[in-house]
């Protein structure tokens, strides 16, 4: 009888003999673990008994010893055999030299050609066949390798090391697991896989039998109610740290995690994304009026902002941003779509909401300290905008539209309350633009207004350069607009050719030095230089044609130019008559209506003469 294999030999690895003779017994071969040689010998010994049975010859048929066999030698062989193949398999995450890889190589070999006999048999009727067959080889390795998986998962340790740094059990469970699942799937893709057929697809199989055992942890895990911090460790492994296994390197090249399941199903997804969110909108909502709250208690009790190098500085809004870019980003990551973050982003309108009530009540009180304060607020609101801009992707429509009018509302309050007091002084001077004595001593006039402006000007040595560049372009363009509009209250007409030339001179003339004030305080409104060069050059024209052409290159120039302001300004000519001027303005409301998509997409930044108001 053949000698049975020992349980000793389980979970250890055999070892081939040397010195093998040519032709081997089937115990030799066993031994020797040739199971591809071994199993044919046992094929071609079923097939010779099974024809003699079917011949009926049977037990009838006189061998010599030898060569005598029956079934149950046979079966007990069968068994040896497929102990020793099995013990083989077992051991495939345990590979550490080629020898054992070619002897895994065998096992697997072997499992294919008994797969094969399986289907030879099949055509024939069940009583006709071996009892032992369908032997199922295929069917039983891969069940095998489920429990070897299953097994592994569970013996899954972490190193004591790593495991005194980590405190929570479920985070200990999970790591350990995920750790031994990384590193078994590299072993499957550098020692096992090569020992079996590619079609086979051996790396996608035992990434399968890992997803669902890892995926089966998680859902135990996630029937339990869980505490915010393992609520996030779970989502962070189910949207970004086990994605990042399968695409590391070696096994994104041979494993397809499109065709995995997911984790942890919708229904237990979703409360456990639900829970993360309600706590990080309250993390966010906190940290932010955290911030808001420190600097209205500074500006209740009188404190000035920080000096740095004689200037303001703006903590509040590196603060601010910081804090909401971290909260975002974590939500992204933990969630693994930027869409699934968007609730927690109207926190930040809900603190503008907040943050402009506190900057209403500074502007009403007028402390001490308002004025230092509303510096470095103005600040603020245009950090805060530049980072909303930059980032608008973060932001659903509305609710990116709803913090910029915040934004806008406060910036222009702030900008009305350093200007206002600027505008009372020059309220007189800007009388004298368009008048008589504006066309006898234009220079003179602008001048004067630049030297009572500079006054107000000064009070920005405090600033930082971006707020100081923020309020000097509104001034200068406030200032343009008091001037243009001055200008079209008609307080002198222009009859003759002679004098429109020389308006038009003096209005280059002072919008070069307009311009040449303001950029060198600091205003970086560029575009504006060209305003009052545009409209002189409309004072210098005669011909009613040449005007209308002028208009429509303006019209494009500036959408937003208005009839309001076009007859306004051309009624400062007094030589053209009533009819060219109704002809003109006919003209140019047809040539507006092609201009009114470029209207709609106009930033209220480049526009201009939405803020003449001209009756």
């Amino acid at each position: 009888m053949t000698k049975k294999v020992g349980k000793s030999n389980i979970f250890k690895w055999p070892h081939k003999k040397n010195n093998i003779p040519a032709v081997l017994t089937f115990k030799q071969n066993l031994e020797a673990l040739h199971f591809v040689d071994a199993g044919k010998q046992l094929i071609t010994r079923e097939d010779r008994l099974f024809e003699l049975k079917q011949d009926g010859i049977g037990s009838k048929m006189k061998l010599m010893e030898e060569e005598e066999d029956s079934e149950a030698r046979l079966a007990k062989d069968y068994e040896d055999w497929m102990e020793l193949v099995m013990q083989t398999l077992e051991n495939s995450l345990d590979l550490q030299s080629p020898e054992k890889q070619e002897l895994l190589k065998e096992a697997v070999q072997a499992i294919l050609q008994e797969e094969e006999q399986d289907m030879r048999w099949e055509r024939f009727q069940e009583k006709e066949r071996p009892p032992w067959r369908p032997r199922r080889c295929k069917q039983n390795h891969e069940a095998l390798l489920e429990r070897l998986v299953q097994r592994r998962m569970e013996e899954a340790q972490l190193d004591s090391s790593v495991e005194n740094e980590i405190k929570s059990y479920l985070q200990q469970s999970i790591i350990c697991n995920a750790k031994r699942l990384k590193e078994d799937l590299l072993k499957v893709v550098t020692w096992v896989s090569s020992c079996y057929p590619e079609q086979m697809n051996v790396c996608q199989f035992y990434a399968t039998l890992y997803h669902k055992t890892f995926s089966a942890r998680l859902r135990e895990v996630a029937d339990y109610t869980l505490c915010d911090e393992d609520c996030i460790l779970l989502l962070q492994w189910v949207n970004q740290e086990y994605p990042n296994i399968l695409n590391s390197e070696k096994i994104k090249d041979v494993i397809d995690h499109t065709k995995l399941d997911p984790l942890l199903p919708e229904d237990m997804i979703a409360p456990l994304e639900q829970q993360f969110l309600i706590t990080k909108e309250m993390e966010l909502s906190t940290c932010l009026h955290k911030i808001l709250d420190r600097e209205e208690t500074a500006w209740k009790e009188g404190e000035l902002p920080q000096l740095r190098d004689q200037v303001y500085c703006c903590d509040q809004a590196i603060d601010i941003i910081e804090c909401f870019h971290k909260h975002v980003e974590c939500a992204q990551k933990v969630l693994g779509k930027e869409a699934k973050a968007q609730r927690i982003i109207c926190q930040m309108r809900h603190f503008l909401t907040d943050y402009k009530t506190f900057h209403d009540k500074v502007m009403r009180r007028r402390q001490t300290n308002t004025e230092a304060v509303l510096m470095v607020n103005l600040s603020c609101l245009i950090q805060c905008r530049d980072y909303i801009t930059k980032n608008a992707h973060l932001f659903s429509e509305d609710i990116k539209t709803d913090c910029l009018s915040l934004l806008a509302t406060m910036t222009r309050s702030s900008h009305c309350y350093f200007t206002s007091d600027m505008h009372k002084e020059l309220k007189d001077l800007y009388r004298k633009v368009g008048s008589s004595k504006w066309l006898k001593d234009g220079e003179g006039v602008c001048e004067e207004l630049l030297a009572k402006l500079d006054r107000h000007i000064q009070k920005c040595i405090n600033w930082d350069k971006m707020c100081c560049q923020e309020l000097l372009g509104g001034m200068h363009k406030e200032f343009l607009t008091e001037y243009v509009r001055k200008m079209m209250k008609q307080k002198v007409k222009l009859s003759k050719k002679a004098q429109q030339q020389m308006a038009a001179s003096l209005l280059c003339i002072n919008s070069e030095r307009i311009h040449t004030y303001f950029t060198a305080a600091g205003s970086n409104l560029d575009w504006l230089k060209d305003i009052l060069p545009n409209l002189a050059g409309l004072l210098k024209l005669q011909d009613p044609d040449s005007i209308k052409l002028e208009l429509v290159t303006l019209m494009d120039l500036y959408p937003d130019l208005r009839e309001r302001h076009i007859s306004a300004w051309l009624r400062l000519k007094g030589n053209l008559s009533p009819s060219d001027l109704k002809m003109i303005l006919k003209t140019i409301t047809c040539s507006q209506n092609q201009f009114s998509e470029k209207q709609d997409s106009l930033q209220f930044s480049r526009s201009f003469f939405s803020t003449v108001r001209v009756k």
